[in-house]
């Protein structure tokens, strides 16, 4: 494959990616588009946090936005720590080396399914291109020339057929709300308190952001210090 088909093919390989994407890091309703992240401080120390994605995010994703989410809230709040005390998280997203957000686009399988090229190729005698596929007539080596029959009619229209299912429900959006309370230190400690910087540390490099519109998207930048 050429330089420039390689990247006419990921230009249009990553067009239609993006209309189907999974929601990545990125505050909610930012830009006309509910799905995200949002944050509101109830009374004192205690915070929600919510990440809402559209039907392709993976519930492995939204813990993680949430949990980094959570570690910002702290951060911005000046909170060397903080707890969760409503909502689960898995906390196996701290682990690893996941990249939360980033789509890798696969060119080899993206060409095996591209449309064949509209360039003529030929074959024999006779030279088969857009041309000739559109209709028309074909040359061969001899001056007779090949004639095709015209299309069959199409066929008669006939109006929809609409089946009701009862008792289908939809598949519940990937949603995780938690209540978290800032923390001064790290007393009392358990399962569910969170070291501010540790999560900003783990999560911050592997989570890449929604990216402004023409740009690529980054990882998170949010300093620990």
């Amino acid at each position: 494959m050429s330089r420039t088909a390689a990247f006419v093919l990921a230009a249009l390989t990553a067009s239609l990616a993006a209309c189907v994407a999974p929601t990545p890091y990125r505050a909610a309703d930012s830009e006309g588009v509910r799905f995200g992240y949002t944050s509101s401080k109830l009374t004192g120390q205690l915070y929600r946090v919510r990440f809402q994605g559209n039907g392709r995010t993976p519930m492995r994703w939204v813990d993680a936005f949430i949990l980094y989410r959570a570690a910002e809230v702290a951060k911005e709040a000046q909170a060397p720590a903080f707890k969760i005390v409503e909502g689960d998280v898995d906390t196996s997203v701290l682990a690893g080396t996941d990249v939360y957000g980033h789509l890798a686009v696969d060119l080899e399988g993206a060409v095996a399914v591209s449309p064949a090229s509209s360039q003529p190729h030929r074959q024999g005698d006779v030279v088969v291109g857009s041309a000739e596929l559109a209709g028309g007539m074909q040359r061969t080596a001899g001056a007779m020339p090949v004639f095709r029959m015209p299309p069959p009619a199409p066929p008669a229209y006939q109006p929809p057929v609409y089946i009701y299912t009862p008792g289908y429900v939809p598949a519940p959006l990937p949603d995780r709300s938690i209540l978290i309370e800032l923390r001064p230190n790290l007393e009392s400690a358990d399962d569910k308190t969170f070291v501010t910087a540790d999560v900003l540390d783990k999560l911050g490099p592997r989570i890449k952001r929604a990216a402004p519109k023409g740009q690529a998207p980054k990882a998170t930048s949010l300093s620990s210090s």
